[in-house]
């Protein structure tokens, strides 16, 4: 901008203030479709428990069969975890996600005693949480918000249910098979399936960059020299890869074929055990 309005761009933030709001502004836009391909797995997962409830399958411990369960179970603890990834990201959304408005050393010292004022203000017209204090160097929203994607992704939830549809889906097992296509170009027997292989692609990369985020925690004084920094990347990349499994999940659960007569008979291998 040129003289004299570039001196009211950002008139009493810093560069940090900027680009901090901003990461808080995508988070939050994120997060929409993020939750409604997880609810809708979720109902879908639902549907199935109901369906299911008397669909007998083998129970499986440390990959083997164990005792008899039926798939409506199964289907059931993944909604649960998918229930449970959903209830944290909302709470996370409507209260973690915060403006960042502090100024050069976190004191709003510009504004004079309009700082306050003025950072409610800006709070309501972004329609974000307003902080009791700046937290340029209290990093503790992006820990929650990196928990909070990387357990949607991870463990209970997305990559959970697509690891036990990959499983299922094997040749040998034939338990259950996607509708959303998988074929090979050079293997016609195969059916792959590719939805749930592509969520679990998504949610195997979520831990390693939610553990980034935690790494650069510590930030000394009142602005970061680094740590800040490199949390640009791997926060942005996080909500990717989470948002791109949760709709190859929705996208794997929404075809998803249920074989029970294999799941019955596969239960006879060991001899029934019921």
């Amino acid at each position: 901008m040129p003289e004299p309005a570039n001196r009211h761009v950002h008139r009493g933030a810093t560069s940090q203030d900027i680009l901090d709001t901003a990461s808080m502004l995508v988070a939050s836009r994120a997060l929409l479709p993020l939750l409604d391909d997880l609810s809708a797995a979720a109902s879908m997962c639902a549907d199935l428990a109901q369906k299911h409830q008397h669909t007998t399958m083998a129970g499986r411990t440390l990959l083997q069969q164990a005792l008899p369960t039926t798939f409506g179970l199964l289907a059931a603890t993944w909604l649960h975890g998918l229930d449970t990834a959903v209830d944290g990201l909302v709470r996370l959304r409507k209260t973690r996600l915060a403006i960042q408005f502090g100024g050069a050393a976190g004191t709003l010292a510009s504004l004079g005693e309009d700082g306050v004022r003025v950072a409610a203000a800006m709070a309501r017209r972004l329609e974000l949480a307003e902080p009791v204090l700046p937290w340029h160097t209290e990093r503790t929203r992006i820990a929650d918000l990196a928990s909070a994607t990387a357990t949607a992704a991870g463990a209970g939830a997305v990559g959970t249910i697509a690891k036990d549809i990959t499983l299922l889906a094997q040749t040998e097992v034939g338990e259950v098979s996607e509708a959303a296509g998988g074929g090979s170009s050079t293997l016609p027997h195969k059916q792959n399936p590719i939805a749930a292989i592509a969520a679990l692609a998504g949610a195997a990369q979520a831990p390693g960059l939610a553990s980034t985020l935690l790494a650069t925690m510590p930030q000394e004084y009142e602005r970061a020299a680094g740590n800040w920094h490199a949390q640009w990347r791997p926060l942005t990349d996080l909500l990717r890869v989470t948002g791109s499994a949760a709709f190859w999940l929705r996208t794997s659960l929404s075809g998803l074929n249920v074989h029970s007569e294999r799941m019955r008979s596969n239960v006879d291998i060991t001899g029934g055990l019921c």
